[in-house]
């Protein structure tokens, strides 16, 4: 049974997601630390983390802790993308309840070597995209949400979360 949302986020997005799924599903919505002092080791949760080099933040922490029955990471690529190579960064098994949302950047809410790492990743990335030749439309917002920062917020998918959610409740 799900005790509660958990989740990590570094620039508000992560939050964001975590809030609506707490509102429509009824539950607390903790960050890492608050459910730490608050949740039984061992609790089911939903957790959201923020996606890194497709590494999700706090995840580890989280499965030492409760028993995450879903996990939702959200990054800069689209919502849906890069699941397998989430998994695998991850050590999750393909039947885990993973899904990714895209959250967006934004660079002035990153801090210390964190925000320096990833300004050097989105260098580079700026400037493959910038070399592409046929850039499609996709190519060509990542390129806008990657000079300019952003924020995203899929509603349709997570709308899609929300009904998953509700097919594994009926099963229980």
């Amino acid at each position: 049974m799900i005790k509660a949302i958990v989740y990590t986020s570094k620039t508000g997005t992560t939050e964001w997601y975590a809030e609506r799924i707490g509102t429509e599903k009824n539950l607390p919505v903790l960050t890492l630390k608050e459910a730490e002092k608050k949740l039984e080791k061992g609790s089911g949760i939903i957790y959201l983390g923020c996606i890194r080099a497709d590494i999700i933040s706090g995840l580890d922490k989280a499965k030492a802790l409760f028993s995450p029955s879903v996990i939702v990471g959200v990054g800069m690529t689209k919502s849906g993308e890069r699941t397998r190579e989430v998994l695998k960064a991850n050590n999750l098994d393909s039947s885990a309840n993973l899904f990714t949302l895209q959250g967006g950047y934004v660079p002035s809410r990153l801090k210390g070597i964190e925000k320096l790492i990833l300004s050097l990743v989105v260098k580079k990335e700026i400037k493959n995209l910038e070399r592409k030749e046929k850039r499609t439309k996709e190519d060509e917002e990542m390129l806008s949400l990657l000079k300019n920062g952003g924020v995203i917020r899929d509603q349709e998918k997570l709308n899609e979360i929300m009904s998953a959610l509700d097919e594994m409740e009926k099963r229980q």
